[in-house]
């Protein structure tokens, strides 16, 4: 069996662990992929810190992360526990997961239409509820919520998560809890919540890690980075350092940065989960 896994671990050496090394080492390189790389030491990385848009592609890509994340995987959640059962409950399973089944360019092409500040539908609707009508990705300051906005959408395989992990409960729990006079919002949080804990634990730290990347596609696709910056994010500083500027020290540098910031989400989750009591070992996750 174990014979099994050797493509996966053939493709993980390859493609991931050789090139995040690779990476490493042309960190401390000055290299325009047309010279001979020259020794810089720790150059790339005095460079990057002292670049006002690396500092502000930082800010933007936790911001991207820090919001969405808990509301992804709450409403993920949610939403699983409201499509356990019921008439519309096969509806709602495909409604929730299909946006996640669209590529990510005709998703942020739908977006760009939602968001559109003059007639996008959105606007519309506020603007129906009296409502106050933001510019979203046109203005800087609504840019940020207009593409975590978009991302809230995004939780088809979160959804599918808890949907499994809820299955697995016991239904005889249930059914105590309702015999000592919980309703179905009790049972939610003094029996479900606490027990599946470390599975949203697992999504918040999946989710994290794969923002930090993700936001990167569809905020090029619908802003470029603008207006004024406003959804820079770090792998697209990364991005334009390689391929527009060829810097590829530089853009190997601020890999590394993003790697470390994603070990740094990581641990605050570990530490929140740690701080709610929530377990983590192997035994924990198992139902």
């Amino acid at each position: 069996m174990r014979w099994l896994l050797l493509p996966y671990a053939a493709g993980l050496v390859l493609l991931i662990i050789l090139p995040a090394l690779l990476s490493f080492a042309l960190a401390f390189f000055r290299y325009d992929g047309l010279n001979p790389p020259q020794f810089a030491g720790t150059l790339n990385f005095a460079l990057a810190f002292t670049d006002d848009l690396f500092t502000l592609s930082i800010a933007n890509s936790l911001a991207l992360v820090i919001l969405p994340v808990p509301l992804r995987v709450l409403g993920a959640f949610l939403l699983a526990w409201l499509a356990r059962g019921g008439r519309l409950s096969a509806l709602l399973r495909a409604a929730v997961f299909l946006p996640s089944a669209i590529p990510a360019s005709a998703f942020a092409l739908a977006w760009l239409w939602v968001l559109n500040p003059l007639y996008g539908p959105l606007n519309r609707v506020l603007g129906g509820l009296g409502l106050g009508q933001p510019g979203w990705l046109a203005d800087g300051q609504w840019a940020r919520p207009g593409i975590a906005l978009l991302l809230l959408w995004l939780v088809g395989e979160g959804f599918l998560v808890g949907l499994a992990a809820l299955y697995d409960v016991p239904r005889d729990l249930e059914d105590a809890a309702a015999a000592d006079g919980a309703g179905a919002l009790g049972t939610l949080r003094h029996v479900l919540l606490p027990l599946l804990a470390p599975v949203l634990l697992l999504l918040a730290a999946r989710d994290a890690v794969l923002l930090l990347p993700e936001s990167f596609s569809h905020a090029r696709q619908l802003t470029e980075g603008g207006p004024y910056y406003a959804t820079f994010t770090l792998p697209q500083f990364i991005y334009e350092a390689a391929f527009d500027r060829l810097d590829f020290g530089l853009a190997s540098a601020a890999l590394w940065v993003l790697y470390a910031l994603t070990g740094v989400l990581l641990v605050v989750v570990y530490v929140v989960a740690r701080q709610w009591n929530v377990g983590t070992s192997e035994e924990d996750f198992l139902l």
